[in-house]
């Protein structure tokens, strides 16, 4: 823990013989915030219980320190801007997924059956424990492309509006809830399975992941990496698409249409 503070400033008193300031950046900065944890529910559980509390958001960021796009999400969130809207909304926590070996207690608890990117963003209702940014999570796979104001944006509209998302979960104005239940089952059947894919590729390529970090030479760790990679940004633009068309279905008591789920290549190991 003593990462967590570690700012080194070497003061300026300057001469012509002075060495050059250094400055040490913070984990803060950095965005290296994913730490083990030996009980992650715990560390959730106060999280919600402090939200609860204080009128506010639980913010679950799941990641690893050693991603790009999670240490840059992190390293957001503490930007000044930034960090006025997270504090006067939400109780953050992060949650670190080692090589995508942690993540199946937490996840599943919040009705997905398992995480498509690092970092993965969970904004939960404290009261209900229900998620209520799934619509939008996915943008946080690409986080390191993400702005600054779009990152405002973001944590902003969904404070904003955090009564009419948890409402929506229930009724939807002008759909058929039951049609639309009966619907997102069928998706959530096609989901698990493809999750349970998604568990055995990132057994493989978690286990490279390591490998190559520890310096060995994970083999095709590139190739197998790139091809579970284009199969879960597939995957998760796909799910996106079949729940707006399970709404539109819904909504038209006429409507002949039908769910088009997608099929996909196999791996290498399948």
């Amino acid at each position: 823990m003593v990462g967590l503070f570690a700012l080194v400033f070497i003061t300026s008193g300057a001469s012509a013989h002075s060495k050059p300031q250094i400055t040490k950046k913070s984990v803060y900065e950095t965005g290296h915030l994913y730490l083990p944890s030996e009980n992650q529910m715990e560390d959730i559980d106060k999280t919600i219980a402090r939200a609860n509390d204080n009128n506010k958001l639980a913010l679950v960021v799941m990641g690893a320190n050693w991603c790009h796009d999670s240490r840059s999400l992190a390293s957001k969130l503490y930007q000044p801007d930034v960090k006025e809207i997270i504090e006067a909304n939400y109780e953050l926590v992060f949650i670190d997924v080692g090589y995508l070996s942690k993540i199946k207690t937490v996840i599943t608890r919040f009705g997905m059956p398992v995480i498509y990117a690092t970092p993965t963003v969970l904004i939960v209702d404290p009261k209900t424990q229900k998620l209520i940014n799934a619509d939008n999570m996915h943008i946080w796979r690409e986080a390191a492309s993400l702005s600054i104001l779009q990152t405002i944006e973001y944590f902003s509209e969904v404070a904003k509006n955090r009564k009419s998302r948890l409402a929506a979960l229930s009724t939807i104005d002008g759909v058929d809830m039951a049609k639309l239940k009966e619907l997102n089952r069928s998706i959530s059947d096609f989901e698990q399975t493809q999750a349970a894919r998604v568990y055995k590729a990132y057994a493989i390529v978690g286990s490279l992941l390591k490998e190559k970090k520890d310096g060995g030479k994970a083999e095709d760790f590139a190739k197998h990496w790139t091809a579970v990679a284009d199969y879960r940004y597939k995957l998760t633009d796909h799910l996106i698409k079949l729940r707006q068309q399970a709404k539109v279905i819904a909504s038209d008591k006429n409507s002949n249409m039908t769910l088009s789920l997608p099929e996909y290549s196999s791996f290498e190991w399948e």
